[in-house]
């Protein structure tokens, strides 16, 4: 197949970095100036004792705006649609050092194990995938990493249905990060944490600013073994950010990350019988010589806004963003029991993939009034192209391997691949190319009634060139509208009604993958719909937020009626579901974030069928729970300062069963993981103590059909923080 587009030679690099100052901030006491004295006469003043107080503007966990809802930042009272909000007051107060620990605070949002080629963060949002669906500042930043919060923030997450802001995806909703950005203060910050199983790791918040040019750095350095043998993880980044204020009305900026990680592909432990194999936590079943994940990330950004009055404006944003993977596979084949002894079949395969995003954005905001009533009008467009080179080859000659009494071997031999050369069971190169162009309008009816409506035009085309089988070259182009609408009530400042509803689609070559029988297939399409509330309670010292919802994908890829080996567009699957958020201060010095989500998810129709792992039986997928939706799940988390300097809290993370394969027979068991937090503030340090799963209980964060990951047993942080 000839190629559609050409591709793109040469290998971006991060450019030299520009050397950045730090200053140490000085305190001012502003003094009420006495009585002009006469000359010679000495004036004695009463000492000043200051006590820096806690700034409860910056401690709290309760967010006010965000810029995920639309494609500005607003308040999340009049964003007609579910928002959870990570500040970094939580983030560090539980060490949640990985962006996958800082979501487990967010309602209807799980963590899964990847599926197929995919490894890095891979997330459940409302019981549909939300893999390909990461930004970073509204930009779309979906490699295959796992990400680290050393520069972030916060996380927000945007619930359901939402292409008319980002395009194909976006089913269960959105996952955008947020990046530290510089603030003009001059500043230095500096975190040391060592913990259990030789964790070490150093991160550093340097800030400067001269004139119109502020300047701000995120430094980190990780360094850690693993409660599971033979795994460790070796990890860095840098991340520098800078703000020119060219006009009064005109700004530029940008900022860089590089991450670099060293590590081990581990699933975990064995299924058996439906459930993870009763065996200890740390056990292995790799082999300790052939271990190897390293991940390579650079992602640059660069806007520019301007401001062509107090009505218009422009930003226009460009993101570049290269990801390269190479990893050795350890997956669990299909079990035997011999009545003496239960073995489990291993593959190894090695796996390498690069991807490269460019990305431009150009929103305009007008804020007119209209007919003599509050309106702002958002429109813009987007462009984008992804390109994804995917190469696998399996190793061969890899042994079964008894699950109870496991006895590792140092390699497979001869057969262990360990380079591309010869023969490949994947090799495919695929590019994507996204047009689109949207409006959005919000619409004050009165003060107490807002109107949100907007659709979105999406042009997405993929070509994918097979270099193993040039029958598998395939090409095909989606246009899809995309409309949302939304309605606001707020009878007083405190009480905030909404009823939301949104589209969303996705396109067969969505994760850069096309087959004879998906090529021919138009999008599958969903649809959210929402009605809930949002209070500010207490002087809005506290938000409480309620959702109730019905997420519909009403066109699925199944199996035909008549013809097994062809798909078509007639399943359908369903999720409802209710949500329920407490964040913010319930009592003086007393700090809540709570998140609770019920999800009743169904595939309601379906042709498709699998064979279970457990009956072997062949059974259909109709009727059965999507892969890793729990019924019920929650976080709450406490922060109690007993007074200025000392603070304790903690919190339960919670999680009712999941199944990890389409016909229902294999379980991860339900779970609840209790931490605990002390800390000690002072003005240029603080010491903090984190206990991670306190009654050391045995739990499983994910799985596949096959495989169960192990959550961490009883262990503990001791970070130290110096502010100057």
């Amino acid at each position: 197949m000839s190629e559609i587009f050409t591709k793109r030679a040469g290998k971006w690099r991060l450019g030299t970095l520009l050397p950045l100052g730090a200053a140490l901030s000085g305190m001012a006491l502003a003094a009420e100036t006495p009585p002009a004295a006469e000359a010679n006469e000495e004036i004695v003043l009463k000492d000043v004792k200051v006590k820096a107080a806690r700034d409860k503007k910056n401690d709290g966990f309760k967010a006010d705006t965000a810029s995920t809802g639309s494609k500005i930042a607003m308040p999340i009272r009049d964003i007609p649609q579910s928002v959870s909000v990570v500040k970094k007051e939580l983030i560090q107060s539980q060490n949640a050092f990985n962006l996958r620990d800082a979501l487990k605070n967010v309602s209807g949002l799980t963590i899964a194990a990847g599926e197929g080629g995919r490894t890095g963060d891979s997330i459940t949002l409302r019981g549909f995938s939300a893999n390909s669906d990461q930004y970073l500042d509204g930009v779309k930043e979906n490699g295959q990493y796992s990400r680290d919060t050393f520069f972030l923030e916060r996380a927000e997450v945007l619930k359901g249905a939402s292409s008319i802001l980002f395009g194909r995806g976006t089913t269960g909703g959105v996952i955008n990060q947020i990046f530290k950005k510089p603030t003009g203060k001059n500043q230095v910050i500096g975190d040391f944490t060592y913990g259990t199983y030789d964790f070490k790791r150093s991160a550093i918040d340097a800030e400067t600013a001269y004139d119109k040019l502020s300047a701000r750095l995120n430094l980190m350095w990780q360094d850690s073994d693993s409660f599971r043998d033979y795994n460790f993880n070796n990890r860095w980044g840098i991340a520098p950010s800078f703000l020119l204020k060219i006009t009064p009305d005109t700004e530029l900026s940008m900022n860089l990350l590089h991450q670099e990680e060293d590590g081990v592909f581990d699933y975990g432990v064995p299924m058996y019988q439906g459930k993870p194999a009763g065996v200890p936590i740390n056990i292995y079943y790799g082999f300790p010589d052939n271990r190897m994940l390293d991940t390579d990330v650079n992602v640059g950004t660069v806007a520019l806004s301007h401001r062509f009055n107090d009505e218009f404006s422009v930003k226009n944003t460009v993101r570049y963003g290269e990801y390269d993977r190479k990893y050795l596979t350890h997956l669990f084949g299909s079990v035997t029991d011999t009545g003496l002894t239960s073995t489990v079949a291993r593959t190894q395969a090695l796996r390498g993939n690069r991807q490269e995003n460019l990305y431009n954005q150009t929103d305009f905001v007008l804020k007119r009034p209209l007919f003599g009533f509050g309106n702002t009008l958002m429109f813009g467009a987007e462009f984008g192209w992804e390109n994804y080179d995917f190469k696998s080859k399996n190793s061969t000659g890899v042994p079964s391997i008894s699950i109870f009494n496991p006895v590792l071997t140092p390699s497979v031999g001869a057969g262990l691949a360990t380079d591309f050369s010869g023969t490949l069971a994947t090799d495919r190169y695929t590019e994507t190319r996204t047009y689109a162009g949207y409006l959005m309008d919000q619409f004050e009816l009165s003060p107490e009634w807002k109107l949100l409506a907007g659709v979105r035009y999406d042009v997405f085309s993929a070509a994918q060139n097979d270099r193993l089988n040039n029958a598998n070259d395939f090409a095909r182009i989606d246009r899809q509208w995309n409309p949302r609408a939304g309605i606001v009530w707020q009878p007083t400042k405190a009480q905030s009604y909404y009823f939301s509803y949104g589209t969303s689609f996705n396109p067969s070559a969505e994760a850069y993958s096309l087959s004879e029988a998906t090529n021919t297939l138009p999008p599958e399409k969903n649809r959210n719909f929402e009605i809930g509330a949002k209070y500010n309670l207490f002087g809005g010292r506290l938000a409480a937020t309620a959702a109730l919802f019905r997420l519909e994908k009403t066109n699925a890829r199944t199996a035909s009626a008549t013809n097994p080996d062809l798909t078509v567009l007639s399943g359908e699957q369903r999720t409802d579901g209710f949500e329920l958020g407490l964040s913010g201060e319930i009592l003086p010095r007393l700090d809540l974030s709570m998140t609770y989500a019920y999800l009743d998810a169904e595939v309601t129709k379906s042709n498709s069928t699998a064979v279970g792992t457990v009956s072997g039986q062949t059974k259909s997928l109709q009727g059965m729970i999507p892969v890793n939706v729990p019924r019920h799940s929650g976080v709450t988390w406490l922060s109690y300062h007993l007074t200025d300097d000392w603070e304790i809290g903690g919190g339960v993370f919670y999680s009712s069963e999941r199944h990890t394969d389409t016909v229902n027979e294999v379980t991860l068991p339900g779970y609840a993981r209790l931490d605990a937090v002390v800390a000690y503030h002072q003005k240029h340090y603080d010491v903090q103590l984190n206990v991670f799963n306190l009654t050391d209980t045995v739990y499983y964060e994910s799985g596949q059909t096959r495989s169960a990951l192990p959550g961490v047993p009883v262990s503990g942080q001791l970070s130290v923080r110096l502010k100057f």
